[in-house]
């Protein structure tokens, strides 16, 4: 049995696809990536927290390598970008967010990605049923779409993930000030290029985040 039918096999609840389906379509799409050694070697040398996930926004190591170069040209058109990576072992929908940007995912572990549309938002919530999995397997270069909803990746087995993760450079960072009762999509603003809803048990809600995912808090069982 292969991964994803694995996978499936313990989550006959989620609809779960790879990314090589035409499903992926509307969410994102595969792309050439001409230099995948020294790109996996520099996210193999990362490292996996042995708890929870860590996120980095911006690593030298991983913009000085020639792949990430060709992605600053080809994907974001010259505009300046960050390449940095979320790492570790979460399994937990707990938020989606979206970007104005595309954002460029790599991965040298295999995961799982847990993604929306933004036609799937109505009236600011989001219902979980919604939520689709793709499977992302190791050395495989995608691009997702601007204003796809998504969030950490989920691990598929217990030793965690590697995710590589550019963006136009500023997303994620802090903003000045963050105003959740405001109408419309300003509420959805936590973060620079970073709009975000959350399940009601999620930690982002504990910290104040637009609480608009209804439905189960979905966890990606290994």
């Amino acid at each position: 049995m292969n991964t994803l039918d694995a996978l499936r096999s313990k989550n006959p609840d989620l609809p779960l696809f790879a990314v090589t389906d035409p499903a992926f379509a509307p969410y994102g799409r595969i792309l050439p990536c001409a230099d995948k050694a020294a790109l996996s070697l520099a996210m193999e040398k990362t490292g996996i927290p042995e708890n929870g996930n860590c996120y980095v926004a911006s690593d030298p190591a991983l913009e000085a390598l020639r792949a990430i170069e060709t992605v600053g040209k080809t994907v974001f058109g010259g505009m300046p970008i960050q390449a940095g990576f979320c790492n570790g072992r979460g399994f937990t929908l707990n938020a989606e967010e979206y970007h104005k940007c595309s954002e460029v995912n790599y991965t040298t572990t295999g995961l799982v990605l847990l993604l929306a549309l933004p036609s799937d938002i109505r009236d600011r919530t989001l219902d979980a049923r919604d939520v689709k999995g793709f499977y992302l397997p190791p050395e495989t270069l995608i691009e997702i779409h601007p204003r796809v909803l998504h969030f950490a990746p989920c691990r598929i087995k217990e030793s965690g993930f590697n995710c590589l993760v550019v963006l136009e450079r500023g997303t994620n960072a802090p903003l000045d000030a963050v105003d959740t009762s405001a109408p419309g999509e300003a509420g959805l603003l936590w973060m620079q290029n970073k709009w975000l809803i959350c399940h009601p048990d999620s930690p982002q809600a504990g910290k104040g985040a637009f609480v608009g995912i209804t439905g189960e808090n979905l966890t990606l069982k290994i």
